[in-house]
């Protein structure tokens, strides 16, 4: 019954490291995506030019990878931002890389004129 008993902790243990390996490029995905959102709103009263600059520091901030050039980022004539991008991420687990992801993420703001 011990042995019985550790093996499954064991793998009540791998199953639950697994998961979490599986859902962090996600979570970094979710997390990545409401900064972008916050400088897309940024954009929407600045320029390209501040806007890029903004994203750069956030992304510095929080300790990511990115750069404000690795982001596409659009503005139309009624001041609506769009800020997108695609990036490679991994599921690894116990060191071993498990699938490579293509993830995309793009957030839209659309300028407030008004307040009532």
């Amino acid at each position: 019954m011990k042995i019985k008993g550790i093996f499954m902790l064991v793998v009540c243990v791998v199953f639950i490291l697994c998961a979490v390996s599986s859902i962090k490029p996600y979570w970094n995905k979710y997390w990545l995506g409401q900064a972008m959102e916050v400088a897309a709103v940024y954009g929407t009263k600045n320029s390209l030019e501040a806007t890029s600059k903004f994203l750069d520091t956030k992304m510095k901030e929080e300790g990511r990878d990115f750069a404000g050039e690795d982001f596409t980022i659009e503005k139309d004539e009624d001041n609506n931002v769009t800020i997108s991008i695609t990036y490679g991420d991994e599921i690894r687990v116990f060191g071993l890389k498990l699938k490579t992801l293509e993830l995309r993420v793009e957030k839209t703001a659309f300028e407030v004129k008004e307040f009532y």
